[in-house]
């Protein structure tokens, strides 16, 4: 059984053939949705972000990324990339911001593994217990590292569980970017900008608690341009949320996205805020992710809600971006009837602010902030980062912060009329 995933998505499609020869009738063949995966098919990455979420080690032990609130084993969530890299040696990935689970149940009664664990993408200002036979332990931070060490060992038939929460002062910070791709270089002056912010903005009280990107973080989807970004979202000291553009999956043989960051489609909750991730990567939503989005945006007690995808849906700067126009609408439809606080995407390589989208009787707001490094055409870029910030009453208070491209000296842009750059 699977938790925020696809309940059935190995949906049949069948062709029925009719031979009137003989005056015989063939059987219906059936064919499993992605038995030959095609990744640019988007029902086909949330079969991988559900199958990479969990595995079975060599030693016996299924490992499950799980819903926060978890307290049994038999279902799991995809929110998490989970590898055994060595016997014995597990790399989990946490893919946002805020609370995890995390379960390890033996397969067989006479299961006795030693489980040396990396946690890579937790905020070092969670707290992370492991809950096993011998009672609770607390995982150790490192200072200003989001990576994680433990042994776990798991010996019997105890479901052993790893779980980790961000406690939150008042105010709190969220960055947003996309759209990265030919730049890196230019995206790791956004990264040292806002590492000096996190260090200003606790200094304040008002910790930055995850940086947010809406897709596009490579060019061509190829495996080096991840793993060249890995090495300077380490240098972060806080997490990383990520979810796919339509550059993300250009390989469609492989689910290199995936495999790299785990899920595209999947919710976090943070301090007082619940964002929801979408994977809008191949111009469309998958319908199986279209049915579960009251799920993925039910906000529950948060005071804000944010919808994050690469393409924005609004019709009127997508033209080129959506291959299914309906699917955008259908979206905006979902959020207005969410009440989501603030819509964000990419895939315009630009910021743009849309204060005011009418959707029947609701109004949302959208901004797009496509300016993580990508080309801009023809003039002076405008590079860097939304900042949100949380806690002085009940609105969402955003600005920009222009991180300049090597070789300009001083701001580039200007602000725009409905949106300020941020005064520090």
């Amino acid at each position: 059984m699977m938790s925020r995933g696809s309940v059935d998505l190995w949906v049949s499609r069948c062709r029925l053939a009719l031979f009137t020869a003989a005056g015989a009738t063939s059987h219906a063949c059936a064919q499993p949705e992605c038995a030959s995966p095609d990744y640019a098919n988007p029902e086909c990455r949330v079969i991988a972000e559900n199958e990479l979420a969990r595995l079975l080690t060599g030693a016996g032990v299924e490992v499950r990324f799980q819903e926060p609130t978890a307290r049994t084993a038999a279902t799991w969530a995809a929110t998490g990339l989970a590898r055994e890299s060595a016997p014995g040696a597990l790399s989990l990935r946490v893919a946002g911001p805020g609370a995890f689970a995390v379960s390890f149940e033996p397969t067989r009664p006479d299961v006795d593994a030693s489980l040396e664990i990396t946690l890579d993408n937790v905020d070092p200002a969670a707290s992370v217990v492991v809950d096993e036979l011998g009672g609770e332990r607390e995982v150790p931070a490192v200072a200003g590292s989001t990576r994680r060490t433990v042994t776990l060992d798991v010996a019997g038939p105890a479901v052993r569980w790893i779980r980790g929460a961000r406690p939150c002062p008042p105010r709190y910070r969220l960055a947003v970017t996309a759209d990265i791709q030919t730049n890196p270089w230019q995206f790791e002056r956004i990264v040292d900008r806002l590492i000096a912010e996190a260090a200003d903005a606790e200094a304040a009280g008002e910790p930055l608690v995850g940086l947010v990107i809406a897709g596009d973080l490579s060019e061509a989807s190829r495996d080096d341009e991840f793993e060249t970004l890995a090495p300077i979202f380490a240098r972060l000291p806080f997490p990383v949320a990520v979810t796919a553009g339509n550059h993300d999956i250009y390989r469609p043989l492989h689910p290199q996205y995936n495999r790299n960051f785990g899920p595209g489609n999947y919710a976090f909750a943070v301090c007082d805020v619940h964002v929801a991730m979408l994977d809008s990567g191949s111009g469309t939503i998958a319908r199986s992710v279209q049915a579960r989005l009251p799920e993925l945006l039910d906000r529950g007690e948060r005071a804000h809600l944010l919808a994050v995808m690469h393409h924005p849906p609004y019709p009127g700067i997508t033209g080129s971006g959506w291959s299914r126009e309906d699917t955008a609408a259908q979206a905006l439809v979902e959020f207005a009837a969410a009440d989501v606080d603030l819509v964000l995407a990419g895939h315009n390589h630009a910021l743009h602010d849309f204060p005011s989208i009418d959707v029947g009787d609701a109004v949302l707001r959208e901004i797009i902030v496509g300016t993580g490094g990508a080309y801009q055409g023809v003039g002076v870029p405008r590079y860097g980062y939304l900042r949100l910030r949380f806690g002085d009453g009940d609105d969402i208070q955003p600005c920009f912060v222009e991180v300049e491209p090597a070789g300009l000296d001083g701001p580039a842009g200007e602000s725009l009329r409905t949106l300020e750059y941020c005064a520090d």
